[in-house]
């Protein structure tokens, strides 16, 4: 949200109060943010009567099941391995529904008027991401873990807003000391939300989510969706690090609300991934054979359609036969895409990314 090429607007501008004055509490707001803190407080206040309404009228006459009516689909990985290619990809596929930017930035309020605010937001968003300049808009899919953080302060994105803080990256991505009460806590937040997104598309159709803060979840989603499907996403883990300092100063420092130095976003960058990364080698095992398949980012980048047919066969998806042309209509017109160019990385980084990710080259036969 923002002008046209940058985000100016904050994500938490619909979050619940309790949510916001929780999140006050457990970090406080340093001085150089004090407008944004001013805003999200005014948001957040005007807002009150139409969540309300939502959460006490409308939501209650919409809920018809407590189960989803298909095992989900979670694409996995870390961010900027191509978690969103590979959803834009697959979303050409109708059998499948999904999160909607709409819903995920005004998730609150989302049933309430989405005729007057999917516009709003598409006047309001950059027509490209700011972070990789792929195309968006309001109807475009989006991850989950952003309405999570409207929600709960049980989420991981919530250390995006407050990068001194570690703790919702490590108890609520990694669940690391989180005690049994906590974590169905967490799941039944989790599950809530994706009934609500369910609803929201009117069908009883598949979910198809992607979230790169669910790839150290595996063992709370499989416990929770033991039939769920899996796809998990690799790229070159230099390359994962540039683009990462790049959607810090992109897109993720426009959230911050607590101070940060460039020394501490580095260590940030190679901490997440080694965390990230370790906890899903382990935590895979837990998911059946059939359920679960790896990708790289550039076998997808060069053979997409060929890729995504691979992805069909392995978790045994139906109708890839009808989207073919469908898919290879996206690819032609997203075909003069050009991905961001980085300079190179220097000595000292380079020993730095050697020494903590080394796990990861040797995993995935990167050089």
């Amino acid at each position: 949200m923002g002008s046209k090429d940058t985000i100016s607007e904050h994500q938490l501008y619909i979050t619940s109060i309790w949510v916001w004055l929780k999140l006050l509490i457990q970090n406080g707001i340093d001085k150089a943010y004090l407008n944004r803190y001013v805003k999200i407080t005014f948001f957040v206040i005007i807002t009150y009567p139409l969540r309300l309404l939502q959460s006490l009228y409308l939501l209650p006459k919409k809920i018809k099941h407590k189960e989803l009516s298909h095992d989900p689909i979670f694409i996995i990985g870390h961010w900027r391995s191509g978690t969103t290619h590979l959803h834009y990809l697959m979303n050409v596929d109708n059998q499948f529904i999904g999160l909607e930017n709409y819903q995920a930035f005004f998730y609150k309020i989302a049933f309430l008027s989405k005729w007057i605010l999917r516009p709003l937001l598409n006047n309001l968003m950059p027509e490209k991401r700011p972070q990789d300049n792929i195309p968006i808009d309001a109807y475009a899919p989006c991850e989950e873990e952003h309405p999570l953080t409207n929600n709960t302060t049980m989420c991981g994105m919530q250390t995006f807003f407050f990068p001194r803080n570690k703790s919702y990256f490590n108890h609520y991505n990694l669940f690391e000391n989180v005690d049994k009460k906590k974590i169905k806590k967490w799941q039944a937040k989790y599950h809530d939300m994706l009934l609500q997104i369910e609803w929201f598309n009117k069908e009883k159709k598949q979910l198809l989510l992607k979230n790169p803060h669910n790839t150290a979840r595996i063992d709370q989603l499989i416990k929770r969706y033991p039939k769920a499907k899996f796809i998990f996403i690799h790229r070159h883990p230099s390359e994962v690090y540039l683009s990462m300092k790049h959607l810090y100063k992109k897109t993720i420092s426009t959230q911050f609300l607590q101070e940060t130095n460039n020394d501490d976003i580095e260590k940030s960058i190679l901490y997440f991934y080694s965390k990230t990364l370790k906890s899903y080698l382990v935590k895979k095992e837990l998911i059946p054979s059939d359920q679960l398949i790896e990708i790289s980012f550039t076998e997808l980048e060069k053979s997409p359609v060929k890729t995504v047919e691979k992805i069909y066969d392995k978790l045994n998806l139906s109708n890839f036969e009808n989207i073919v042309k469908d898919l290879e209509l996206y690819c032609q017109k997203n075909s003069k895409y050009q991905k961001n160019k980085f300079e190179s990385l220097d000595d000292k980084t380079i020993k730095k990314i050697k020494q903590n990710w080394n796990f990861a080259f040797k995993e995935w036969n990167y050089t």
